[in-house]
């Protein structure tokens, strides 16, 4: 019984001295999609690969245009001329094909290296202010709930646009 009545005693002790732990809680999506910075690297992206898209358009615009020719004319043509206008468009298909492939793997990359820079500006400044704020622990993945007082997106969200300015 005394033995009990000390490990209460001790455990009793040992809560009363425990530190709280200050926890937030970041929705990390959010920050990125609605940053200003966001925001600004996909005008940033969207614009440089803007004569490229322009580009492909065009040459659409032409195949478009060599097929509803080739309909018209079809009837007129010879078989050797008819090759050789499906030959012309097959090619310009596979052309605009390789192309927009091509774009589209580019284009990958860069938002690829984009999301990344501002990724690491995110978790700095997560960084900065769990120190700043004295947060022992930052989640950010996805959980089931997180009560406002836990939720400090708006406070990172509130320090990202502070930097954007």
């Amino acid at each position: 019984m005394k033995i009990l009545f000390i490990l209460s005693i001790l455990l009793l002790n040992t809560l009363s001295q425990a530190k709280t732990l200050k926890i937030g809680y970041i929705n990390v999506d959010h920050l990125v999609t609605s940053s200003a910075q966001f925001i600004q690297a996909n005008q940033i992206v969207i614009k440089e690969f803007q004569p490229q898209q322009d580009e492909l358009i065009t040459l659409a615009n032409k195949i478009n245009s060599l097929v509803k020719e080739f309909k018209q004319d079809k009837g007129t043509l010879s078989k050797l001329e008819i090759k050789s206008e499906i030959k012309k468009i097959t090619d310009l298909e596979q052309q605009l094909k390789g192309q927009a492939s091509s774009l589209k793997k580019q284009l990958a990359l860069r938002n690829t290296q984009e999301l990344s820079k501002i990724q690491d500006l995110i978790n700095q400044t997560i960084k900065a202010i769990a120190i700043e704020k004295k947060f022992d622990l930052i989640l950010y993945q996805e959980v089931a709930y997180v009560s406002k007082e836990l939720n400090i997106t708006p406070l990172i969200a509130e320090q990202l646009r502070l930097q954007f300015e």
